[in-house]
């Protein structure tokens, strides 16, 4: 055999192992999304309807190798507010195991992924609209970064570090206050200004799962540090006009009591307003203690409905505003989430779901959602 001959061999062999195993899947996930001010809709505070979010997800799989596996996932949006689905465009990374650089059991990923910090690393966020804290908290849902995780005895760890974010949405006068969804790639206009991030987040997270009583507690801690996106007060979303550096710690935990399921998380932390990326000149104090919790049952009615109930809390600043004062005045911007949803798993890989919530209930600025969903997994 000559060497074009073993080169045509190798070749071979090499694609056969990349392509040889390739598994597609996908979801197809549609939500139309109807606001209102009030907590009843009606023809006079409340929206037709008319936003759409139509997402296709189209994941491929493959193994090269003992020691390389490849995610992508795509998300083909159809609507000009489909990032608020996952919040992000796809996934695309490779896991390395089995190196000898590695930790025992260890494995290093590499790509854009989905990074973990606290009850998100157990939940259904990205196909549930009854969202948890980690927009609010941590300021980005997906990033490009290098992550490392493992087991040291029954403890989980997970480190990584985060590219964060590299551009800033430029909006006009009044566009953060009005609040419009603005980005950092949602809707709502505005200029996109690429960045150079000085301090490049990292995550740290660990869990692990204890006998109490007969029961099995899930327990996690995680760490943040890093520049991101402020939280906005206006639309209980992200400002992405401009960078907060940001450390936050984290407690969640998960478990079952009957046959509820029951999922909490408590955070707190520092940010720190940075004068280098403000568009506007800062009033005040630059620094803030932030603190957020979340409360999250599940409840199985029969073998295919359950019903989800939730509540969340967000205070962007623990010395100025009270986290449990449930009689706020209209321009506090601590930022309240109770809602629940009825969810049919029809068939299996397939679901219909009816989301209700409340925004700020005890606020006179409240306003309330409903959200029809049907999610078709293949």
């Amino acid at each position: 055999m000559d060497a074009n001959d073993t080169q045509e061999v190798v070749g071979s062999v090499f694609l056969d192992d990349a392509f040889g195993n390739l598994v597609f899947g996908g979801a197809l996930d549609i939500r139309r999304i109807t606001r209102g001010q009030d907590l009843v809709p009606d023809g006079s505070n409340w929206n037709t309807g008319t936003t759409l979010i139509h997402v296709a997800e189209f994941v491929v799989t493959t193994n090269v190798g003992d020691h390389v596996s490849v995610l992508g996932e795509q998300l083909l949006t159809t609507s000009p507010l489909g990032t608020q689905v996952a919040d992000d465009h796809g996934f695309i990374y490779a896991i390395l195991t089995g190196l000898p650089i590695l930790p025992k059991g260890a494995a290093l990923k590499i790509g854009r992924f989905r990074h973990a910090f606290g009850i998100d690393t157990k939940s259904d966020a990205a196909a549930n609209p009854l969202y948890n804290l980690i927009r609010k908290n941590i300021g980005f849902i997906s990033d490009r970064g290098l992550q490392l995780n493992g087991y040291i005895g029954p403890v989980a760890y997970v480190l990584s570090l985060a590219d964060g974010p590299d551009s800033l949405r430029t909006v006009t006068d009044g566009t953060v206050e009005s609040g419009i969804r603005i980005g950092p790639h949602g809707s709502g206009g505005g200029i996109l200004k690429p960045i150079q991030n000085n301090s490049p987040p990292v995550f740290l997270h660990v869990n692990g799962t204890l006998s109490f009583l007969g029961k099995r507690i899930w327990l996690g801690g995680s760490y943040f540090d890093g520049n991101s996106y402020p939280f906005n007060p206006n639309n209980g979303d992200v400002n992405p006009s401009t960078l907060s550096y940001k450390r936050r710690f984290g407690f969640a935990t998960n478990f079952k009591i009957w046959r509820l399921d029951l999922a909490a998380e408590w955070v707190r932390g520092m940010d720190t307003h940075l004068l280098k990326y403000a568009q506007t000149p800062i009033k005040g104090d630059r620094t803030a203690t932030v603190e957020g919790y979340y409360l999250h049952a599940e409840i199985p009615l029969t073998e295919t409905i359950d019903v989800r109930l939730k509540y969340d809390v967000w205070n962007p600043n623990t010395e100025k505003y009270s986290t449990f004062n449930f009689s706020r005045s209209r321009d506090a911007e601590l930022w309240t989430t109770l809602g629940g949803a009825l969810t049919w798993h029809f068939t299996e890989g397939a679901l219909a779901r009816l989301v209700y919530q409340v925004n700020n209930i005890g606020k006179s600025t409240r306003n309330a959602t409903i959200v029809p969903q049907l999610l078709v997994e293949f």
